[in-house]
């Protein structure tokens, strides 16, 4: 009998790193993001601005190499909020990004837990 056959990544974003990186490697940033996605949001929703402004970065970076592109336009948009020295972030923003990431999440989790 064969082996079942790998499932299909999520987005083309994850198929073009698999084609670099493999699909275990993949699976582990994917992990990786699911699991520092919370105590990222609670360092954007607590933090000074300036590590606010650094955790937008990192988000908006990491979420477009996933192919989360929604997640990433939104946390590209309070970077440049925070840049500004009064820039802050309201509760809205963080409902908003919480609920996009919970939308996008359920594939990644099923794509990530899969060997």
């Amino acid at each position: 009998m064969n082996p079942p056959a790998a499932p299909e990544p999520p987005n083309p974003a994850l198929a073009e790193l698999i084609e670099l990186l493999g699909q275990d490697d993949v699976r582990e940033l994917v992990r990786l993001y699911l699991t520092e996605f919370d105590t990222l949001i609670r360092r954007l929703a607590s933090g000074p601005r300036e590590v606010q402004h650094r955790t937008a970065h990192s988000l908006k970076s990491s979420s477009r190499q996933l192919g989360l592109l929604e997640l990433s336009r939104l946390m590209a948009a309070l970077e440049v909020r925070l840049n500004d020295p009064a820039g802050r972030l309201a509760p809205e923003d963080l409902v908003m990004v919480t609920a996009e990431f919970e939308r996008t999440a359920p594939a990644l989790r099923t794509f990530a837990a899969r060997r």
